[in-house]
């Protein structure tokens, strides 16, 4: 191998005229080949990948499994208030439903709101024709919605330029409106069996 010097070359530079005259190849003291060809041909002691696959596969559904379980603890005990609209079995005594309150930090216009109040009076011709466990369950789906969109409102007085909270406010509205929608969807399909 040729170097080409820079600045200071071996008759200048002590320690580089000291590494000159040392030998330019050193043969080993004994052949290594033969252990290394050993090494090589001796069988793995690692795990195999398939027993790998099967333990990855076990522990993401384990992840998925806990995940679904506390999603759904979460969901199945929404809070304290939840169980304001919450309606009686006995249709003479239920109260009249409201539709959900949204505070006045919400950007929802006087458009989406009308659009609610004609979706809401067709809902509630429908709602009195639901079986009472039915009936039971979209008040407390309402229940939820109208938590949420408390908290979102609280929330929204805190940060009202939040994307995320406007976005979350509007979603809520459309569950709003999906769960009416569904309602009337029913009692449609039901009168026409009819």
């Amino acid at each position: 191998m040729t170097t080409i010097p820079f600045g200071r070359g071996p008759q200048k530079d002590p320690l580089l005229a000291q590494a000159s005259g040392l030998p330019q190849e050193i043969a080993p003291a004994r052949d290594l080949w033969p252990g290394i060809e050993t090494r090589l041909a001796a069988p793995s002691r690692a795990m195999p990948r398939r027993i790998r696959w099967p333990l990855a596969l076990a522990a993401g559904f384990l992840v998925a499994s806990i995940s679904a379980l506390l999603t759904w603890g979460l969901l199945r005990d929404p809070g304290p208030n939840a169980g304001e609209t919450m309606l009686a079995q006995n249709p003479a005594t239920q109260p009249a439903l409201l539709p959900v309150r949204y505070g006045p930090n919400s950007a929802l216009g006087a458009v989406q709101l009308k659009a609610r109040d004609d979706l809401l009076r067709q809902f509630r011709k429908q709602f009195a024709a639901l079986p009472p466990e039915t009936r039971e369950i979209v008040a407390k789906n309402l229940a939820i919605i109208q938590h949420a969109a408390d908290e979102i409102d609280a929330a929204l007085g805190l940060d009202p330029a939040s994307g995320l909270l406007n976005g979350l406010l509007f979603s809520t509205y459309q569950k709003e409106l999906e769960l009416y929608s569904r309602v009337v969807a029913a009692g449609d399909d039901r009168a026409r069996r009819t």
